[in-house]
């Protein structure tokens, strides 16, 4: 398809390893989101909505996971990078270069993967909506309404972001591990299965409020710690 060509994209600037790479990213993308489904509704009844809001969350809490692993390699370029911010309870989240890039600053990045195929299915996707959103998600760490997307009833997923990462991640990882997909790389291929859910879900979902969704789901999950799911 032309939306999986249209991504074959090269690696964060600072992991250019040879080896860090998808190996045939179509496949892989498809394999994702048919794990997905099948996970969420064996019958592969699931409703739009809650599909792009699961894939949402899983490839926002992937950009944070992602920055850890380059943190504990002792990867990072300057204190920038991954930026711990503590709430008054104790718990933690993140921010910095890293998840960003992962999350919407590289051009292969979840989010500008999802934006991309929103366009091309006939949406109007304006790159203030996820730095609109970046700012409220960080004026909500430490309350009761960090990580509850701002959609009306009838637009809103099933699951909380938080409740579909803790149900879906541990298999979903599993599965990432089965296609011998870095971890570097995990954001990416996430994408590509979002890029896959535009043009195959059924029945189709207005573009703009699939790209609503997923920008609401994914930013608040990319600031998550990862110690609270793994």
């Amino acid at each position: 398809m032309e939306s999986l060509a249209d991504s074959s994209a090269s690696v964060d600037p600072r992991r250019q390893e040879t080896e860090d790479t998808v190996e045939s990213p179509g496949l892989v993308a498809r394999a994702l989101l048919d794990h997905v489904i099948q996970e969420m509704a064996p019958d592969g009844h699931v409703q739009p909505i809650d599909l792009f809001g699961a894939l949402g969350s899983v490839g926002g809490f992937s950009c944070v996971l992602t920055a850890f692993d380059i943190a504990s390699a002792g990867d990072l370029s300057d204190d920038a990078d991954l930026i711990a911010m503590e709430a008054e309870d104790g718990s933690r989240y993140y921010t910095g270069n890293l998840p960003n890039a992962f999350l919407l600053e590289s051009h292969d990045s979840l989010l500008n993967l999802t934006y991309g195929a929103a366009r091309r299915s006939g949406a109007l996707i304006s790159q203030e909506m996820a730095m609109e959103t970046l700012r409220y998600v960080v004026s909500t760490i430490g309350h009761p309404q960090f990580g509850i997307p701002r959609l009306t009833d009838e637009n809103r997923p099933a699951e909380t972001p938080v409740a579909y990462v803790r149900r879906l991640w541990p298999k979903l990882a599993d599965a990432l591990d089965r296609n011998r997909v870095p971890l570097s790389r995990r954001p990416f291929a996430i994408g590509l299965a979002l890029e896959l859910a535009f043009f195959h879900v059924r029945p189709p979902l207005d573009p703009s409020l699939a790209a609503r969704i997923v920008t609401e789901c994914a930013i608040p999950m990319a600031r998550l710690d990862p110690r609270l799911i793994a």
